[in-house]
């Protein structure tokens, strides 16, 4: 009897729940991206690598609840799936996302060396992403140390914003894997050098950092916004084992959790019944952003930082206007505003057509670095085209010349940019780049980039999209 009650009451769920789906709102996009490399130059007609990825973004809304999925897929298969809920309770909102990727490694890393196959960190030794021929997937789904492209859990981000009287409370709360490779790198970022002769094991955890197991820290970012009656905007962030950017291939998500917030740093002293090591919680950082200060016609930012054991940076941004002429820009930055010293100052000056950028590395005065942009629109009435001519000059004079056109009919649109670069006494020619693009009104959008410098053609990219 019981069964067949519970039969019943499934039927009307299921029944109930596709009744609320065929009322749902759904949206997205799925784009495709082709790359193509040419294994040389050597000839006219070369055999071309090529690099398949495609993207699907999926949002359903119903009843004030989002679900989101954004999914990636590549030549190895799946390469990345973030699931996501967005809601509102009240005045409370709610953010949460799950994300799993492969595993990726780098056969070769474009600056100096594959870097250990355990993780080792070795900064700068990456420019950018590794390319697309030299990734190879490192995932083992069954620790038998084969890999078999396994797409592991990687983090979890909860984020809760909550609004009171015009304050703004911000807390957002990530649980990761701190050792899930990471096959890029920018300023301020260690790459994961994992080089595809090992195995990525996410069969299991351990509490090892920078091994070829997960291993998890906690991480949390409180901050907390608002506005004055004047105007003037004031946002604080206290970070806990969270700094930087955490990258899995293709996505980026501000914050990532410090390695040294695991069990592996935590009190080894605890047995398992217990409950375990625990992991430390270890303030990273406090961020101090003033924004909208107005004084006598100018407008006044203040962006600050202090980070344990290191000299309290600051960036102070001012904005005015010469006499309707021009517009006029000024950051001063300081790595230790606590001697008054700065480290750059930058200038920005625009008026019409014309902006001039000024900038100063040590902040004596003195200025290395000057780039003057001239944008005007050619034949405007007809066929308009945007014309753009930078010029770069360094301590040794002009160093850099940048033609950019920029061309658009009805849903057409065509850029190209040529590059010459050099000595102040011989400017040669660097690059030239084309981009095409097509947008219709039913959704449909096709882009292509071309690239050629005088070691021959480029890697070009192709991309078909279609937004529902």
């Amino acid at each position: 009897m019981l069964q067949k009650v519970l039969s019943v009451f499934l039927a009307m769920t299921l029944v109930a729940g596709f009744a609320v789906m065929s009322k749902a709102d759904v949206t997205g996009s799925l784009d495709i991206d082709i790359t193509l490399t040419p294994e040389g130059t050597q000839t006219e007609a070369v055999k071309l690598e090529i690099d398949l990825q495609s993207n699907l973004q999926v949002n359903i809304t119903m009843s004030g609840l989002t679900l989101g999925a954004d999914l990636g897929f590549g030549t190895t298969g799946v390469e990345f799936a973030i699931l996501s809920l967005t809601t509102n309770l009240g005045a409370l909102a709610v953010f949460d996302q799950f994300v799993f990727a492969s595993p990726f490694g780098c056969t070769l890393f474009s600056g100096g060396g594959n870097g250990a196959a355990n993780g080792n960190n070795d900064v700068g030794a990456v420019g950018s992403q590794c390319p697309g021929n030299r990734v190879v997937p490192i995932g083992d789904g069954d620790g038998d140390g084969v890999v078999d492209n396994a797409v592991g859990f990687v983090k979890k981000r909860i984020q809760l914003e909550l609004n009171i009287a015009g304050i703004t409370l911000t807390n957002l709360a990530i649980f990761e894997d701190v050792d899930f490779p990471d096959i890029s790198s920018s300023a301020g970022h260690e790459p994961d050098h994992f080089d595809g002769s090992v195995a990525y094991d996410l069969s299991g955890t351990n509490t090892l950092i920078d091994d070829q197991t997960p291993t998890f820290g906690f991480g949390d970012v409180i901050s907390i916004s608002g506005q004055t009656v004047s105007g003037i905007t004031v946002t604080g962030a206290t970070a806990i084992c969270a700094s930087g950017v955490n990258r899995i291939k293709k996505r980026s998500f501000t914050w990532e959790v410090n390695k040294a917030c695991t069990a592996q740093f935590g009190d080894p002293g605890l047995t398992p019944l217990e409950g375990g090591a625990k992991t430390p919680l270890l303030f990273e950082e406090e961020i101090l952003n003033v924004e909208g200060i107005e004084i006598g016609g100018v407008t006044i930012d203040i962006n600050t930082t202090f980070v344990p054991l290191q000299p309290l940076s600051s960036d102070i941004i001012t904005q005015f206007t010469i006499l309707d002429l021009a517009d006029v820009t000024t950051t001063l930055s300081s790595n230790n505003i606590t001697n008054l010293s700065l480290s750059r100052i930058t200038t920005s000056v625009s008026s019409g057509n014309l902006s001039l950028t000024l900038v100063d590395d040590g902040g004596n005065l003195q200025f290395e670095e000057v780039t003057a942009v001239l944008a005007m629109v050619l034949n405007p009435n007809q066929n308009p085209a945007d014309l753009t001519i930078s010029l770069r000059t360094d301590t040794t004079g002009l160093n850099r010349v940048i033609f950019s056109l920029g061309i658009s009919r009805g849903v057409i649109n065509l850029d190209t940019t040529t590059v010459y670069s050099g000595t102040a006494s011989q400017l040669e020619w660097a690059s030239t780049s084309f981009s095409l693009s097509v947008d219709s009104d039913g959704g449909l959008s096709f882009g292509a980039d071309f690239s050629y410098t005088p070691n021959g053609m480029g890697t070009t990219t192709i991309e078909l999209g279609v937004v529902f």
